[in-house]
């Protein structure tokens, strides 16, 4: 199944609305980051502003979400998955890193459900983690929106 051309029809089809729903479902699942898609809805005409602030807003929720469902599940899912060293490893991670392990996170090419989960399993204290997601979300979301706005409004297409 190509998640991408799934994606890119919802975008097609719901405009804003499956931005927020692809925004939502990353940090719990989803494969594919949201910028690909903010991106499609760019060149399908959806306005730069809404993109950023519907993709943060649904990635932010989706976040939330994995925090809990990490924070009671996480520890038993991620062992049956990866061994001790791993989870040591992670931990050392986090306690290294804190909040921004989730935005240096953000940058690389490690998915970025894993900062999601790892933040619930090791129970980050929660309002700095929303905090550090609100900000690696419109970090990275707007420094791959703003290009493109700047370009339509040199090149309007």
């Amino acid at each position: 199944m190509d998640f991408v051309a799934v994606g890119m029809d919802l975008v097609s089809t719901y405009g804003l609305l499956a931005i927020f729903l692809i925004g939502f479902s990353e940090p719990i699942f989803q494969p594919i980051p949201t910028e690909v898609f903010m991106v499609g809805g760019l060149a399908l005409g959806l306005d730069w502003r809404y993109v950023i602030l519907v993709s943060t807003l649904g990635s932010t929720l989706g976040g939330i979400l994995t925090y809990f469902i990490a924070s009671k599940y996480g520890e038993a899912l991620f062992l049956k998955i990866f061994n001790q060293e791993k989870y040591s490893s992670a931990e050392e991670f986090l306690t290294k890193w804190g909040p921004l392990g989730i935005i240096v996170i953000s940058f690389t090419p490690i998915p970025f459900e894993v900062i999601c989960w790892l933040s619930g399993i090791f129970k980050m204290p929660f309002k700095i983690y929303v905090s550090a997601l609100i900000i690696s979300r419109i970090i990275k979301h707007g420094l791959v929106v703003l290009p493109f706005a700047a370009l339509g409004s040199i090149f309007p297409f």
